[in-house]
């Protein structure tokens, strides 16, 4: 119902505004506001943003006034959901209403694209100002042409330049190519090292998972070998037109925190009115990738700098903090439990005392990779400091996490450390085990109980998985672990 009256507003040319907000009295305010500054405009609410996103990228709404109180639900904050709508709906005009504002979120959300960023309670007049800015705004990418075209680009480079992460950067290319050429699916793909290539799964993020479409798209690209064609000249982009049997295909060639190639390919694409004016506006977001591209590697070496353990190369404590919130969010979303390992090496003194620190730092590096063999790529291992380490293993239920750790446990047992350097250390360690929620529901609680389980080992026999709450500890994995 409400789709059929966004097209039946549009076919009048009268403008359609999306109110998110719990509150029914705010939501009736924040309507009569936009009235005042707008009065001809179609207006429909919702209470949740969940039923909202479905609704983002259909381009039926020239503005959307977002309350970020109907966010908690979903563990996303305002810039996460701004920054879908910008991806997935240009040409909509966000307005973001926040108990708790701050200068740098209102600074950070509009340099995404934000109409504006306002604290309750907001001075009205501002508000009146910033929907009819914003669906004026709007009507101008409705108009289409090329100052359409350009606007675009623009909110496109926006959210390029303010990513911090080339995975963000490979989803917004994909997105605003399928956009541009009316493509209705993309993939980024890039070298394998092998002579070939190989498709990055889901670049563009929140996205269905279309596999026919995929298999398309990976045989067109066989069978007109554009890649390889591409990897060899100096284009940045060309379209390649339809075979008998393969659709026709846009190709954009571009660089990203990395010296290799990615090759962003969207099928059948519609091609432009005006080539020139096209490349024009490929070139500018071609040189806006590689700015970008600058500053993700200068920040990616200040986090390397501030979030990983010089020792092992395994992420330190700081950075154990953000995951954790992360990983809390998450699970309080999904209802799917993680689990805390807490490892530390049983008698270490004995090994610097024996051999000398240098050698234990380079056993404390071996010990480190040697963790990292034993867990998923959803999961992360951390030096907490001296001889102890931390490993999330998400999601994780009780099982997998004690059989994790006897594996674990029983490796390390077995394990000849600086074996290439003919000393052969041999060591164990002491695990100590938590669920969240489980066994706790906040960030220090969570540690705390891994930690004290750890100690729990310690001081039973050693070389033990100790599982919190667990009275008897064990020494032998379950099943057949």
């Amino acid at each position: 119902m409400i789709e059929a009256n966004i097209i039946e507003q549009q076919k009048r040319n009268e403008p359609c505004a999306l109110i998110v907000a719990e509150n029914n009295e705010e939501a009736a305010l924040y309507s009569d506001l936009i009235r005042d500054a707008f009065e001809n405009c179609k207006i429909d609410t919702v209470g949740r943003v969940e039923s909202s996103f479905d609704w983002f990228g259909r381009d039926g709404y020239n503005l959307i006034v977002l309350d970020t109180a109907t966010l908690k639900p979903t563990g996303m904050d305002a810039l996460d959901a701004l920054e879908r709508i910008r991806r997935t709906s240009p040409s909509t005009s966000v307005v973001i209403l926040a108990d708790n504002a701050t200068v740098e979120n209102a600074v950070t959300a509009i340099k995404l694209g934000a109409e504006d960023y306002l604290k309750k309670p907001f001075n009205m007049d501002a508000f009146k100002l910033a929907a009819k800015r914003g669906l004026d705004r709007s009507s101008v990418f409705e108009a289409g042409g090329g100052v359409a075209g350009y606007l675009t680009l623009l909110n496109s480079c926006q959210m390029i330049s303010s990513a911090l992460e080339s995975g963000k950067v490979l989803g917004i290319v994909q997105s605003h190519f399928e956009r541009e050429l009316k493509s209705g699916h993309s993939a980024v793909y890039t070298g394998d090292g092998q002579g070939g290539f190989s498709r990055i799964p889901h670049a563009a993020g929140e996205r269905r998972k279309d596999r026919a479409m995929e298999e398309i798209l990976d045989i067109s690209i066989q069978a007109a070998n554009p890649l390889s064609i591409m990897q060899s000249g100096e284009d940045i982009f060309r379209f390649v037109e339809r075979g008998q049997l393969t659709p026709g295909l846009f190709i954009f060639r571009f660089k990203c925190a990395s010296e290799k190639d990615y090759y962003c390919v969207c099928l059948s694409p519609e091609k432009p009115a005006s080539l020139d004016s096209f490349e024009g506006r490929v070139k500018i977001l071609h040189a806006q990738i590689g700015l970008t591209s600058k500053n993700i590697e200068q920040f990616m070496g200040v986090q390397h700098l501030v979030y990983v353990d010089d020792v092992t190369g395994l992420y330190n404590t700081r950075y154990l903090s953000n995951i954790l919130d992360r990983e809390i969010a998450q699970s309080e979303n999904t209802g799917k439990p993680f689990a805390i390992l807490f490892i530390d090496a049983d008698k270490f003194k004995n090994v610097n005392d024996t051999h000398g620190h240098l050698v234990g730092s380079r056993l404390l590096n071996e010990l480190g990779g040697h963790l990292k063999k034993y867990v998923r790529e959803t999961d992360t291992i951390f030096r907490y400091g001296g001889d102890e380490f931390v490993a999330i293993l998400s999601p994780c239920d009780f099982s997998t996490a004690r059989t994790v750790a006897e594996r674990i446990r029983s490796s390390v047992e077995k394990k000849h450390f600086l074996a290439r350097e003919k000393l052969n250390v041999h060591f164990t360690v002491s695990i100590g085990v938590a669920i969240f929620p489980q066994h706790a529901n906040k960030k220090r609680d969570i540690i705390e109980m891994a930690d004290k389980a750890m100690y729990s080992a310690k001081k039973k026999s050693r070389n033990l998985v100790f599982m919190a709450g667990d009275e008897t500890g064990s020494t032998a994995p379950p099943g057949d672990a």
